[in-house]
């Protein structure tokens, strides 16, 4: 999909292994889900670190799933390192448990069937599940929906992240909005273990800005929609045994991706008001 972040980002100083697409390793440890302070900067680096894992894995799993993407999916590491990452993000166990067990039964030419079916090009109807934010966000308003794109091409720009060559969505598709969370998260992790105060600062409030005004409404309307399209189009109905095992690996996508933002959300320590997407400011 994109290839802006690097080793040091997600690493945090510190030896962890984790899941993800970028091809990192880090050991997450811990069960405490809150914020906690340590080094006496903002929050504490192996959670940081562990929600970059669960973030690059959801974002790679939301990307088009070439044989490199699905390689890195379904390795051993990845399914060791999201349960290690689920110890450290206490709330998380059963969506990575069913995250890990789908990808561990899927084949590539399995998912892309699916990924096609979902979220290809739109034939006459449109897509069955659109995977860009404005369209669940702002609605049908042409320029709310640029206004909407550009404040997630600010954030890029804002931390130099580069997308690669061959990534020509629009900036507000789900999978670039979840990696950019993992690369905030990562950078943060770096922060935190450093002592860096105004770094780890900068990098809450870019956080909280991508939270509140982009994905804490965006990804549980989109993972309604992924379920429902699932359900519709491939048999499954409210009980996920009866979909085929591409198909459950995107419902436990969307189950896992839904409940880390909805985290995220609730986490924000107490310092920080998150405001919410008109203007005023999240309880």
């Amino acid at each position: 999909m994109s290839d802006h972040h690097d080793a040091d980002e997600a690493a945090g100083g510190e030896e962890r292994r984790s899941s993800g697409t970028d091809g990192e390793e880090r050991r997450s440890s811990g069960t405490d889900g809150e914020e906690r302070r340590s080094s006496g900067t903002d929050g504490d680096p192996t959670r940081h670190a562990a929600r970059a894992a669960v973030y690059a894995a959801l974002a790679g799993a939301l990307g088009y799933p070439d044989d490199v993407a699905v390689a890195e999916l379904t390795a051993d590491e990845t399914a060791d390192g999201l349960r290690g990452a689920a110890e450290t993000l206490d709330g998380l166990d059963d969506e990575v448990e069913g995250f890990v067990d789908a990808f561990a039964a899927v084949d590539a030419e399995g998912l892309r069937r699916v990924y096609d079916d979902l979220f290809g090009v739109p034939d006459g109807d449109g897509y069955p599940v659109v995977p860009y934010e404005a369209e669940y966000t702002v609605g049908d308003e042409v320029s709310h929906k640029q206004r909407r794109v550009a404040t997630v091409s600010g954030l890029l720009d804002a931390f130099g992240l580069d997308l690669s060559d061959g990534f020509d969505e629009r900036h507000d598709h789900v999978a670039l909005e979840l990696e950019l969370m993992q690369v905030l998260a990562g950078r943060r992790a770096v922060a935190a273990d450093a002592d860096l105060d105004d770094e780890a600062s900068t990098l809450r409030e870019a956080e909280a800005t991508l939270l509140s005004q982009h994905l804490r409404s965006f990804v549980p309307a989109f993972a309604a929609e992924v379920r429902a399209a699932l359900a519709d189009r491939h048999g499954g109905g409210a009980d996920d045994d009866a979909l085929g095992p591409a198909a459950t690996a995107y419902r436990a996508t969307v189950d896992l991706a839904e409940a880390l933002v909805e985290t995220d959300v609730e986490a924000h320590p107490p310092g920080l008001a998150v405001p919410d997407d008109e203007g005023g400011e999240a309880p």
